[in-house]
């Protein structure tokens, strides 16, 4: 698509929970719905088909967010594709962080539109690119992540994935090659992840006892900014909103109104 065309897209807005409100608020046109980040946090199915019948009551797409997944939630998150995914609309999707999550959707619903997660996007990160003295070709190199490069293109052409999440960076973000679409996320940025929760000791399979729902906010004199950390996962936040004009191939923005999961 000529790069004139992809620049005049409209950029649709989507809303991203991890716990369903009601009323959903006005002003978006898709929901996005789950975790990302912590697999034990994942919403229970009733909710998620609450979510998802909702989002079209609204008259929004729907797209199923799961998360970096413990092998023990496999057999689960098949589960999960199995019992939803009859229940999707044209438009609708599902967002996988774990590439280990597209075999067992890909057995339940081939056909699915599949799209791929921020924790996959291998953004540079950090609020220390702020103190970096940086020439132009230096910033554009560090604007991208894993999906510029062609080879990287074509790997997610194979599989049939045509639109890549990305968080919105403090250095700006490069466009995207003309093969793919972006979304990006705001105002809270990943910076760091782990699949080794500092706050989780059980084995267990069904949910989590520990007290993840407290944000912590980590402060040192060798950043700019504070980092907010939720669970396994820590964050920046952006205090202002991204702006039109969006870098090229982004046309879709995800609105985060508290700290993701």
């Amino acid at each position: 698509m000529p790069t004139a065309a992809r620049a005049s897209v409209r950029v649709e807005r989507a809303l991203f929970l991890n716990r369903l409100v009601a009323p959903l608020p006005g002003g978006f046109d898709r929901l996005y719905f789950g975790a990302e980040f912590c697999c034990w946090t994942f919403p229970p199915v009733a909710e998620c088909r609450r979510a998802l019948a909702a989002a079209h009551a609204a008259g929004w797409a729907f797209t199923l967010a799961t998360p970096i997944l413990h092998q023990r939630f496999l057999p689960r998150i098949e589960q999960i594709f199995a019992e939803l995914l009859p229940d999707f609309s044209g438009g609708d999707e599902v967002l996988i962080s774990d590439w280990g999550g597209l075999a067992p959707l890909r057995r339940v619903a081939p056909a699915a539109t599949v799209i791929l997660g921020r924790v996959l996007s291998g953004q540079k990160r950090g609020p220390q690119i702020l103190d970096l003295e940086l020439n132009v070709d230096e910033l554009d190199y560090l604007r991208q992540g894993s999906w510029y490069a062609p080879e990287a293109v074509a790997l997610l052409q194979e599989n049939a994935i045509a639109r890549v999440e990305l968080d919105l960076l403090l250095q700006g973000v490069a466009p995207l090659p003309a093969e793919l679409a972006g979304s990006l996320h705001y105002p809270y940025a990943m910076v760091t992840s782990s699949r080794n929760c500092p706050f989780r000791s059980s084995s267990s399979v069904a949910g989590c006892p520990a007290p993840c729902g407290d944000v912590f906010t980590l402060s040192s004199p060798e950043s700019p900014l504070p980092l907010f950390q939720g669970g396994n996962t820590q964050f920046l936040r952006h205090e202002e909103p991204p702006a039109p004009p969006f870098p090229v191939g982004i046309d879709r923005s995800v609105f985060h109104p508290q700290l993701p999961r």
